[in-house]
This record gives structure tokens, sequence and C-alpha cells, in this order.
């Protein structure tokens, strides 16, 4: 990856930048003028840009937005970290997200981002059919700003895979409204939820909601006040045979070899093959092959035996 740090951007820049796959630019000084340089070079005909990382950059700059808009772009991960995005800021970046049609990971990581500015940035996940993840790790978009993204992904079109909203203070009502989004949205595969505070009535809606969808691969709800039996639950219902959709991203058709005779008919839960959950241990944060829901590790089937009741 080419870096460009401790200093403001020169004209002489933006051929570095044009023939780089990943750029990182760490910003602060004359924030206008870079952001143009940038911009000029985003539109290059030569352009070959895929992975720009931005800190401390102004998302205000008329020529670095309709760069994103511009069917010249060719970014594929756009990463802005600790940068304060306001709601003007994420309503310029929504409509960008909207028009853009190469960008397939957004990460905004530790960008203070409150629920007005969740809500500005959800209208750019309306219809949007390119963006694949959304990374919004330790921001502050509480239920409100929750219940703006997973409207959003009820919207015609949305082909969001990935959500990451690890530490955003979302609690039951954010939780309740995603859990109505999960019952009719099967694009999304992974939704993380890890340290916010969903307690048991959120974490039960999202378990009945599970019921219904076919996409979600993994639902993540370590570190919130909620009951262990409901992260069973969780893992339970994701890895239900029946699903059509599970683990690997099969139709449980095509992983049986065309068989339609794989249902849970006369299966049961046996709960007694998951481990207590470690106090202060998260399986993202460890080297093991651990379960993504924080239950330990398990084979997919082990909490569905025949003839076993729990």
């Amino acid at each position: 990856m080419k870096r460009l740090t401790g200093r403001s951007l020169n004209p002489l820049d933006t051929i570095e930048i044009i023939y780089s796959k990943e750029i990182d630019i760490d910003g602060g000084y004359t924030i206008e003028d870079d952001m143009k340089i940038l911009a000029t070079a985003l539109m290059d005909e030569s352009c070959t840009v895929e992975r720009l990382q931005l800190h401390y950059f102004s998302l205000t700059v008329t020529e670095f937005t309709n760069a994103l808009k511009s069917e010249r772009c060719t970014l594929k991960t756009l990463h802005l970290y600790e940068n304060r995005l306001t709601e003007e800021h994420a309503a310029e970046l929504a409509m960008a997200l909207r028009e853009n049609r190469s960008i397939e990971t957004v990460i905004l990581n530790e960008c203070e981002i409150d629920c007005a500015a969740a809500m500005a940035l959800a209208t750019g996940l309306e219809g949007n059919e390119t963006l694949k993840t959304m990374n919004l790790w330790d921001n502050n978009i509480e239920d409100e700003g929750g219940k703006a993204l997973a409207e959003a992904l009820l919207k015609n079109g949305s082909a969001l895979e990935t959500l990451n909203l690890w530490g955003n203070k979302i609690g039951d009502e954010g939780a309740k409204a995603f859990a109505d989004m999960l019952r009719e949205n099967n694009s999304l595969r992974d939704l993380i939820f890890v340290y916010n505070r969903i307690g048991d009535d959120g974490g039960d809606e999202l378990v009945d909601a599970l019921e219904l969808n076919e996409g979600i691969r993994n639902l993540d709800l370590f570190g919130n006040p909620l009951d262990q039996a409901i992260i069973t639950d969780v893992y339970c219902a994701i890895h239900n045979p029946s699903r059509t959709f599970y683990e690997g991203g099969l139709n449980k058709d095509e992983e049986v070899g065309g068989s339609s005779n794989n249902t849970s008919e006369g299966l049961s839960i046996d709960k007694s093959c998951f481990p207590p959950l470690a106090l202060g241990v998260h399986a993202a944060d460890a080297e093991s092959t651990a379960s993504p829901t924080g239950v330990g590790e398990l084979s997919p089937s082990c909490c569905w035996t025949e003839g076993v009741t729990s």
C-alpha cells in the first residue's frame, strides 16, 4: 500500500495515486486542496486505485464526492477512519454511494457517527446493488440510527451482506427493528451486534426472526446483557438443517446432492453440547476455531439430534 502521510498533497502526487492499487493518506493540513488533488487522480481515465484509506479528511469537498459518483471511479474499498462524520458529511457520503457503481466495502470505524448521521447514511443503502460490506465499529448510532439502517435494508435492491455494528449503544428497540428486517431480507449474511445494549426482549425478537430468515450465517450478540440461552438459540436457529441457506452459502439441496429430504422433522435441540461462554473472551479476539456467535467450538450438527429433548 502506498502511504502519503505527514504532509499535505501536491500536484506531483497525482501520478503516484493514479497508478497505485491501494492508497493511505493521512491528512490534517490543507484539507480542501488535498481532496481536490485526490479527486483529480480518481477521475483520471488511467486511475487504478481500488482501496482508499483517508484519515482526518473532509467529505464536503464537491470535487471529491463527484469523483465517487463518477463512472470512472475504480474504488472497491473506501476506508475512512477517525474522521468525524457529521450529519452533513454522512448525507454527502450517502448521496455518493447511491450513485457509485464500484464501491463494495465502506469502513467507518470510530467516526463519531451519532443517530442523526446514521439516519442520513442509511439512505445510501436504499436500493444499493453494489455495496456488500459496511463497518460502523465503535460509533454512537443508538436505537434510532439502528432503526434507520434496518429500514433501509428493507428497501428493494439492497445487496448488503455484512453489517458490523460493534459498540454502538443499540438496545432492544433497535434489535426489534433489525428483527423485522430479517423477517424479509435474505441477502444479509453477517450481522454483528457485539458490545451493544440488547437485552432479552430484543434477543428473543431476533431469535424469532431467524425462523423466517434464510440468509444469515452469523448473528453475533457477544457482550450484550442477555441470557446465555438466547445466544444458544441463535446458534441453533442458524444451523437448523431445514434452512435453505446455511454456512458455506449453499442451498441445502445442493450440498446433499440434490436430495430434498433433508429436513429438521423429527429432530430436536440438544443444548447440553453448548459450553458456557467464557467471560471476557470473544471468538473474534481469539486465534481459534470458536464459533462466531460466541458459544464455543461446535459442530453445526451437534445441537440437532434425533430423538433427544432439550
